[in-house]
Parts: structure tokens; sequence; C-alpha cells
């Protein structure tokens, strides 16, 4: 399957064996990730969920499975005829039919940015929408989910289904997770969730917003939820009029603030601080610094040279077209001041750290990069960046192969020294292969430890998550 409009991967069931190196011991849970297994527009992100399970077992062989999540889009997307309907209304591209087939339509729920773990329900998510519930083991679709009446109704002229974030944050030391809802509709706000384990999920607050600002993603520490509204604000009457999909409705106003909103976890009166203009998707972790809130970023200049970006699959694969993002550093004081500092100069997306560690204080980010040889391609390394020195440790896997957001699993699930391994996907484009890659964390410049070829693409995976096996 390659990445162009109309590929598609298909969905598989195998026995892994490694092609170079040999697997760690102890290495036993399973990696479940998601992303568009097909493509339904010549936008990056248009492709129907397709999450995938790979796990790994001591003395037996490493498995994956992988299967389209059952929305509507996906089920309209088999038939290339049309028979169950003409192609849906998407994030990046109007339907077919002019602005009347596509006005006060919002785009088809694909469910292709993540999956989350709430107690052992598995839960496929794309932000506009509900999450769709799969089953862990097979995963079958089971079907949309409101967390068990949790969700907050979006009102009669909100969408028609509850957003929930593809971009939950836990919390380990008070086993609970957190995520938002970004409502536009017919006033922006954010509706606030918490899932402690074991118990139900609870609308905690709605927070108004004063423009209809992208807000994918958050970050949170052990006091504070902390969200960037950079000043990408969705242009509503050129959406629901029909005339311009949702992310060609995205404008940027770089004359305008980004600004930082500081939700106390405990409740009470939040903080906004103003500060200069940016444009992130991903934020890597964040944590208390006695009284100043302290959060890493991949930072780009615009939110234009991010849509350039993605609109077109081929940019994929045209370094010209790659927007430079970089790890930043943010500390916010009590009187509002704002520090930032650039942690690193090697380009970078999909960051993450040691999820144990996402409201404790993190050392290391690892992320996938682009480095100086890279030529042809945007990502095609794997990287581990240190915080505390400034130094990046990496590996290029050449061009023409596509490398995926890096997950790190600990050596010991006890101790939190950086000791573990990185696991990743890398998609050669020219072959339309996936390869499951496993590197030691601490030595990532040192190249895989273990490579596992899969017989099928795995499709452009965006997010995941791993569970780790139990004893």
């Amino acid at each position: 399957m390659d990445l162009r409009r109309g590929g598609r991967a298909r969905e598989i069931d195998a026995e892994l064996h490694p092609s170079q190196g040999r697997l760690p011991d102890g290495l036993a849970g399973t990696l479940y990730r998601n992303g568009a297994g097909n493509h339904l527009s010549d936008y990056v992100i248009d492709g129907d969920g397709l999450v995938s399970a790979v796990t790994f077992a001591p003395g037996r062989p490493v498995r994956v499975r992988s299967r389209y999540v059952r929305t509507p889009s996906y089920r309209a997307s088999l038939d290339a005829r049309g028979d169950e309907g003409p192609p849906p209304r998407l994030g990046g591209a109007n339907a077919l039919g002019g602005r009347l087939r596509n006005m006060l339509r919002p785009p088809a729920a694909q469910a292709n940015t993540s999956v989350t773990m709430i107690d052992d329900r598995l839960l496929a998510l794309w932000e506009a929408d509900m999450p769709w519930e799969l089953d862990p083991a097979t995963l079958e679709t089971l079907g949309r989910c409101d967390l068990d009446g949790g969700l907050k109704p979006s009102g009669r002229f909100g969408p028609p289904y509850t957003p929930y974030s593809a971009h939950p944050c836990w919390d380990p030391s008070a086993a609970a997770l957190w995520n938002f809802g970004c409502v536009y509709a017919p006033r922006p706000r954010l509706e606030i969730y918490r899932s402690k384990r074991g118990g139900p999920t609870e609308h905690v607050r709605s927070i108004r917003i004063p423009r209809r600002f992208m807000v994918h993603d958050f970050a949170m520490t052990a006091t504070h939820l902390v969200f960037c509204l950079g000043p990408v604000i969705l242009d509503m009457a050129a959406m629901m009029s029909g005339r311009l999909p949702t992310f060609q409705s995205m404008r940027w106003h770089g004359d305008q603030p980004t600004r930082i909103l500081l939700v106390p976890r405990a409740g009470g009166p939040f903080r906004v601080v103003e500060t200069e203009p940016w444009f992130q998707w991903h934020f890597a972790g964040a944590y208390d610094d006695g009284p100043d809130i302290v959060f890493d970023l991949v930072r780009f200049r615009s939110w234009t040279v991010m849509h350039e970006a993605i609109s077109s699959i081929g940019h994929l694969t045209d370094p010209s077209c790659l927007p430079v993002g970089r790890l930043w550093r943010y500390r916010v004081g009590t009187s509002g001041k704002v520090e930032a500092h650039q942690l690193n100069t090697l380009p970078l997306e999909w960051p993450t750290i040691d999820a144990r560690l996402s409201t404790a204080g993190h050392r290391h980010v690892y992320g996938a990069a682009a480095t100086h040889s890279t030529t042809g391609i945007a990502f095609t390394a794997v990287a581990r960046y240190d915080t505390e020195t400034g130094e990046a440790d990496a590996h290029d896997h050449g061009p023409g192969r596509l490398v995926g957001e890096p997950l790190f699993v600990p050596r010991d699930p006890e101790k939190t020294s950086g000791e573990g391994w990185l696991i990743v996907y890398v998609n050669d484009i020219a072959a339309g292969t996936t390869n499951i890659v496993v590197y030691n964390a601490l030595a990532v410049a040192d190249g895989p430890v273990c490579t596992l070829p899969v017989p099928e693409s795995l499709g452009y995976t965006f997010h995941g998550q791993w569970a780790q096996a139990r004893p």
C-alpha cells in the first residue's frame, strides 16, 4: 500500500520474526497504534482509522493484528462505485456536489488519530467525535462510546456527537485520565473530563474561550491543565456554508498572541497569559517546578507552513515542504512572566516521554526527526533529546523511509532511570511496507536492536499506547 490517494492497507493477522537483531528479554505487552489506513483525499490526515496491535510475549513469536474502525466513513469507502453513498465530506476535502452538498455538514468521523485505554476498554480517538470502542483482543469495532454517559451533550446547535480529544493525559500518581472536548458551536468552549481508574468518567467543568481556536493537544502537571491557544481560528461561516472544508477554513492570525490557558485541576479560577504567537500540534510533557509551570512542546513558525505540509501526501517525500518544528521549553511564573527557549536545533515531531513521568518532570524526549543527512522525505530518523544537556541522540533510516512516533517501554516498570526500549513504526514508501523497530532508549544512535518486517503496510500511523503485560 502506498501513501497516495486511493491506497488502502489490508487488514492482517500474522506472526512476526526478526530480520535483524533479536527481541530484548523481558519485553512483554501490546503496542496499540492508530492512523490513516487509506486515503480519501490528498490530505495526509484524511484516511479511515486502521488500528493495529503488536503483542510481545516472552518465548512466543510477536503477533500483529490490524482492523479498520467500522465508522460510516469506512463503510462508504469500501466500494469505489459508491454503492453505499458518495464519498463523505472530510477534514481536508469537500464531498462532490458543490456547496449545497456540503452545507451544514461536519466532516465525516474517521476515528484515525490515536488510541487510549480506560481500565480494560480500548478506544479509538478522533477529536471531533466520541470515542469508538474496540475489543482489545480482536480489534472488533463495538461502536461509538459515550463513556457510560460521562460525555456532556454538545447541545442543540453543537456537533452531532460529543467531541473527545485524541490526546488524553494520564496521571500515574492519581491513577486518573484527563481529557477535553473542543466545542465550536454555538459558543466556543472546552469541556473537561476525568476518568479515575475503576470509576466513572466525570464531566469536570466547561470553559468558555473567546475564539474558535484549533485545540489539538494539552499538557498536565500535578496541579494544572495547560492549553496553548495559538492564533489558528476556525472561519465557521466558510465551513458551514459548504464553501471550504474544515482545515482550509482554519486561518492564521499572526498579529495576535498565543494565549496560555492554565486550569487548576482542583477547581477555581483559571489564568490566561499572553505571549508571542506560534503553532504547535503536540506537547511532550509538563510539570510543576515550585510555583512555576514548565512544559515542552514542538513549536512551528505558523499554521500556514504546517497546513501547506499536510495538504498533500506528496509533501511527505519533498524536503522543501518540510515545516521546521523544534523542541521548546516554556516556564510560566505566578506573576504571569513567560520564559521560553529552544532545547535543540534538530527538526522534530511526534514528541513523547516516559508516560510514567507525565506530570512529574522528565529528562528524555523522544521523537521522529529530520537529520542533516535526510534527503527525499520528511522524518527519517528516530531521536532522543536530553533536556538537561541539550544534546540529541539519533539514528537515520535513510531516504524513502518515514519514521512515526516512538513510544517508550521501561526495562523495569518499577524504575524511572530512562532504561528501556523505544518501539517505532518505519514505513518504506516505495515498497509500501512497514517495519516495527526496537531501540535501546539510551543508545538510539547505535541503531535498532531488533527489526520486525510486517507482511503488509500498517498505514500511516499517528499515535499509540503501550499496554504492559500483567504479571
